[in-house]
């Protein structure tokens, strides 16, 4: 993987592995969120040589990584003001990234910091539900690892979801509006075909949150390629 910088004196950076990638994945949204970086990251190493040419941004908002918050250096959530007229640098920065595509999939890693069941957003134009990421799930409950059926977050206004064995599929139409979160800014601008969000449950112990992360990558990521 090649380290990139777009800024000089900025935390700001991304790994790219391949030329013309067809895979975006991304941590660090969220600063809360902060586990997931270093197991994704060794994933990435370990099965860079099965996976299509990739980019790799480990900290989508390096300020709120370094404070260890949902928000920003602005006290913003970047994934709640992600529009292309933002004046947030950290959201221009994941612009410019976005229109290296397009993508052929774009994951986005999470966690849940108050969940112990683990849960995935499955979103773009296409109306088939994931069988791999469906029977990826199974594998996971078969490690004694909860899966969310019920709402999401029905406090958060953007969400209130409900989720069944942990899955849920959005489909996006054409000419649909940005909300400010990432995902539809790349799926509206045609810079992903689909998105996937795995939402890491923040209380399970390391080890199993290594477990989700490492299969998802053998039985979802590298199989939706091949």
């Amino acid at each position: 993987m090649r380290k990139n910088l777009l800024q000089k004196n900025s935390d700001f950076h991304f790994f790219e592995s391949g030329q013309k990638p067809k895979l975006l994945i991304h941590t660090g949204t969220h600063g809360d969120e902060y586990e997931v970086i270093n197991i994704v990251t060794e994933c990435l190493k370990n099965y860079e040589s099965r996976l299509p040419a990739f980019i790799f941004v480990p900290q989508v908002s390096p300020s709120a990584v370094a404070a260890k918050s949902r928000f920003n250096h602005r006290s913003t959530d970047i994934n709640r003001i992600f529009y292309e007229n933002s004046d947030d640098l950290e959201v221009q920065w994941n612009l410019q990234v976005l229109k290296k595509g397009p993508f052929d999939l774009f994951v986005s890693f999470h966690e849940d910091p108050e969940s112990t069941d683990y849960y995935l957003y499955d979103s773009g134009r296409s109306k088939i539900e994931s069988e791999l990421i469906k029977t990826h799930n199974q594998k996971i409950k078969k490690q004694s690892i909860g899966l969310l059926n019920g709402l999401d977050d029905p406090s958060d206004p953007a969400l209130g979801y409900a989720f069944i064995e942990g899955y849920k599929k959005f489909v996006h139409k054409e000419g649909g509006s940005d909300n400010g979160m990432i995902i539809v800014w790349a799926i509206n601008h045609h810079r992903v075909n689909n998105c996937l969000i795995p939402e890491i449950p923040g209380k399970l112990e390391l080890k199993k949150k290594e477990f989700i992360i490492d299969t998802f990558f053998s039985d979802v990521i590298i199989r939706y390629f091949n």
